[in-house]
């Protein structure tokens, strides 16, 4: 059940940066404000020039709230999969009223007490999230206040980051002029609001193809069993066409978002556009074919990462299959090249929100209606993580790590530590369905300079 009220959402991309407003009435999310701006002071997600940062954050947070007609004072923050490690945790304690009723405070103190799990000085917990309850030996209780018992537990499961990077993260936003309630972790987000329940429960993976990077999270069994980055993205494609075209940046990411293909099969060898190249006063024309060729080339060394590393953690059989957000998975042909590359069903998740029907949105959509659903259980717990005094920090080394996402049953699957450069997508157009006629390139101009909104 949604808790009612205004919610705000930060996604702080390495491409962009967006900020949206919603509000929750009745279990229902209504989107009131969004923005999204060019992102600077960023890298491989992680912040790196406070005071750039700062400005870009600033400037979507005014935009949104010029859209939205409120002021922002708190923003809920995305936080990526870099370095990120999940591993279970329990708390006891005694019920100590004399009514041995369950209370808020008992919460409070149980998830406290599962938080004294020893972390190294360099690290901090993001969050915690109860998995159950036990009273008195009776365990898979969701909510334990109200009932009475002698002996409260608790298991869950802490999610723990750099201290260096979460401090940078709330002292970029503070700069801003805006406070964070909370720091969510992204891939959990993700998979949680864009999967259903059953494909929760049974098992899916997302992948989110963004600008700078792709980022991958499996859920099973209502848990989040798997998340890794990758330092490619949308910028690599338009990066790859500028260099072999030899053409500009910027005419590289027009060709790419109003001519663009990831199937070479369906590209025709016909049509073409005019193309103006270094070295040559004419334009040189090019056939979507051969324009298709270098784009499938990129799409597909991404997404062959991703299959070699779900099939290492036996993810790749999960019976929800894959689902596509993100600005890079809306080129057509992307959802074709996928199914052929990872032989189980592909989709493209499109956001159903009014106005920002478009799965470059999805990710701050995510973090919003997260916060939003999240039970007073939950909050009980982040306060309780946010209250705590955890933060021991000291200068650290990000290069060289791995992270991994220990389950209960010990296993290990390793993430590397990624780079890349900045590049932001000025695209955004309501998907082509699957069975529309295919038309020719002089139909298919999406206008990237439009706006963001249906």
């Amino acid at each position: 059940m949604a808790r009612n009220g205004f919610f705000t959402g930060l996604d702080i991309g390495t491409s962009s940066i967006k900020v949206l407003v919603a509000e929750f009435i009745s279990d229902e999310m209504n989107v009131i404000g969004v923005s999204n701006v060019p992102s600077t002071g960023v890298k491989d997600g992680i912040i790196i020039d406070i005071e750039a940062a700062a400005a870009a954050i600033k400037t979507a947070v005014e935009q949104a709230e010029e859209k939205a007609g409120i002021t922002i004072e708190r923003v809920n923050v995305g936080l990526p999969a870099n370095l990120l490690q999940i591993e279970p945790t329990q708390g006891m304690i005694p019920v100590p009223s004399e009514s041995k009723e369950i209370k808020d405070e008992d919460v409070d103190s149980v998830v406290k007490s599962a938080l004294t799990k020893s972390i190294t000085p360099e690290r901090e917990v993001i969050s915690l999230v109860p998995e159950e309850f036990i009273v008195d030996g009776f365990q898979g209780i969701r909510d334990p206040r109200g009932m009475m018992g002698i002996r409260l537990e608790m298991r869950g499961l802490i999610y723990t980051g750099p201290s260096t990077i979460l401090h940078n993260l709330r002292k970029t936003v503070e700069r801003a002029g805006i406070k964070v309630e909370n720091i969510i972790i992204s891939p959990l987000a993700m998979a949680k609001t864009v999967l259903n329940e059953g494909e929760r429960e049974f098992g899916a993976t997302v992948i989110d193809m963004g600008g700078g990077q792709t980022t991958v999270a499996s859920m099973r069994a209502q848990e989040l069993q798997y998340t890794n980055i990758y330092a490619e993205g949308g910028e690599y494609i338009t990066k790859d066409i500028s260099k072999v075209l030899k053409t500009s940046l910027s005419i590289a990411e027009a060709l790419k978002y109003n001519f663009g293909r990831a199937d070479v099969v369906e590209a025709s060898l016909t049509e073409t556009v005019k193309v103006d190249v270094v070295g040559s006063e004419e334009p040189v024309e090019v056939t979507e074919r051969y324009l298709s060729e270098i784009i499938s080339a990129r799409v597909r060394h991404i997404l062959d990462r991703v299959k070699q590393d779900l099939e290492r953690g036996r993810l790749l059989d999960l019976p929800g299959g894959i689902v596509l957000i993100g600005g890079g998975a809306i080129m057509p042909g992307v959802v074709e090249v996928a199914q052929e590359i990872f032989g189980t069903t592909v989709k493209l998740h499109v956001p159903n929100q009014v106005g920002i029907r478009n799965p470059m949105f999805a990710n701050v959509i995510s973090l919003v209606e997260y916060v939003g659903m999240m039970s007073e259980v939950d909050v009980l717990a982040q306060n309780a993580v946010s209250g705590e005094e955890l933060l021991r920090r000291k200068p650290i080394d990000f290069t060289g790590q791995e992270t991994y996402l220990p389950d209960y049953n010990n296993s290990r699957v390793p993430e590397s530590t990624v780079s890349y450069e900045q590049q932001v997508p000025q695209a955004n157009y309501e998907p082509q369905a699957p069975d529309e006629p295919k038309q020719k390139i002089s139909e298919r101009v999406r206008g990237i300079f439009g706006s963001m909104f249906d």
